[in-house]
């Protein structure tokens, strides 16, 4: 090898290491808390790239803007969020804000720990008709220090537009933007966080990179952001839950007694289901007799993770991990032979510890809490009391029993 082919060697080799360096280091500083204001906006930039306005975005990006008004992510700065600044420490609060509101500017709206002279002008150049939403917008994940940044181009297309000029500069491409490690500092607990039983509140990226998924190189965007869709189903969505789960039963008579043998299979959640402590499943038996309008109960089990309102004891986990089943087995022997139909009715409630959380401040502290909090709890506590559905309903009708 010549000095020339070893010098390009060597800068190649240079050039595909720092590549490497700073790809693995990207998460680190994307995700570094406080994130810092984005500054002014390059003077070439039209007003509809200055504005961070998630509408502006949606001129382009219209079916993201779309999905993402309906998600979540849309309403993560909610009254449930806003309520409970009263009741924490200003440090708690500050580190809540750095997933449900986490851009300066953003955070300037509702903490004035963030009103800087350097954020409100940030503020004013980048969202100049105000903020009607500071949630989870665009820029909080695609923009820092008016750089974009966004997943590798789904076709290798090149765009032509007659200003002969790119919109925004381009952007930078990050393969992290497809993989579940993106995700993991909101949906995944510190390390230093609480534990209960071993395990941290919030261990999503943990139960997915021990599961099957992971080592098949399924990652939290295939299944919440299908084709790219910025929708982030979940828990809430019945359809989304119905495709992940499978309920099986069986029923047999024997001598009078009914033997009833039940599985509820996690066929499509890559982790833990469900996997947050909020969230909880509801398995209920019910017999429905000649004799009465009224069905009657006969067995109920929840899946989930329960635990105090303090959070801090678990007393019980019941949740069902990646493509195993919770299973029910017990036996029914009726007084007469008057049953008509056996039902197994499958409910969700996908904010269960909040409701009962909420119930309980509410109560205890009506007489302390501001008029405007107590109002943001109460309109809270009564969406989250109305997020329940029936996922599943399988019934099975007792065969009709002919003369002799």
């Amino acid at each position: 090898m010549n000095y020339q082919s070893f010098q390009l060697t060597n800068i190649i080799l240079s050039f595909l290491l720092f590549v490497s360096c700073s790809d693995s280091q990207f998460l680190e500083s994307h995700w570094n808390h406080p994130i810092s204001a984005q500054g002014t906006p390059p003077s070439d930039f039209p007003a509809l790239e200055r504005n961070l306005n998630p509408k502006s975005c949606g001129t382009c990006h219209q079916n993201q803007f779309q999905n993402w008004e309906k998600s979540f992510h849309a309403k993560s700065i909610s009254p449930g969020f806003l309520w409970q600044k009263e009741i924490f420490t200003k440090e708690e609060y500050k580190s809540c804000l750095n997933c449900h509101s986490p851009l300066a500017e953003t955070k300037s709206e509702i903490d004035s720990n963030f009103q800087t002279p350097e954020i409100i002008s940030s503020k004013s150049h980048n969202f100049p008709d105000g903020i009607d939403n500071p949630s989870i917008l665009c820029a909080s994940c695609h923009i820092r220090n008016q750089i974009r940044f966004g997943p590798p181009p789904k076709i290798n297309k090149k765009i032509e537009q007659n200003s002969g000029r790119i919109p925004h500069n381009s952007y930078v491409v990050k393969e992290k933007f497809e993989s579940s490690e993106f995700c993991k500092s909101c949906h995944e607990s510190k390390e230093t966080g609480v534990r209960l039983n071993g395990k941290r509140l919030m261990e999503v990226y943990t139960e997915w990179e021990g599961s099957s998924y992971a080592k098949d190189g399924i990652q939290c965007q295939n299944c919440h952001m299908p084709d790219r869709e910025h929708s982030w189903k979940g828990i809430h969505d019945k359809d989304f839950v119905q495709n992940s789960l499978e309920p099986k039963w069986e029923v047999k008579k024997n001598n009078g007694v009914y033997q009833i043998k039940a599985e509820l299979k996690n066929r499509g959640v890559g982790h833990n289901f469900p996997t947050y402590l909020v969230p909880k499943v509801y398995l209920r038996f019910f017999a429905s007799l000649k004799s009465q309008n009224s069905r009657i109960l006969l067995e109920e089990s929840i899946v989930g993770r329960v635990v105090n309102t303090n959070l801090t004891e678990e007393y019980l986990d019941t949740r069902i991990k990646p493509n195993d089943s919770y299973k029910i087995s017990f036996d029914y022997k009726p007084n007469e032979n008057l049953v008509t139909e056996l039902i197994w009715e499958i409910e969700v409630d996908p904010d269960e510890q909040y409701v009962r959380s909420f119930e309980e401040e509410l109560k205890n502290r009506a007489g302390t809490l501001s008029y405007h909090s107590k109002k943001q709890l109460q309109e809270s506590l009564y969406e989250k009391k109305n997020s329940r559905y029936i996922l599943f309903t399988l019934s099975w009708k007792v065969p009709v029993s002919l003369r002799q």
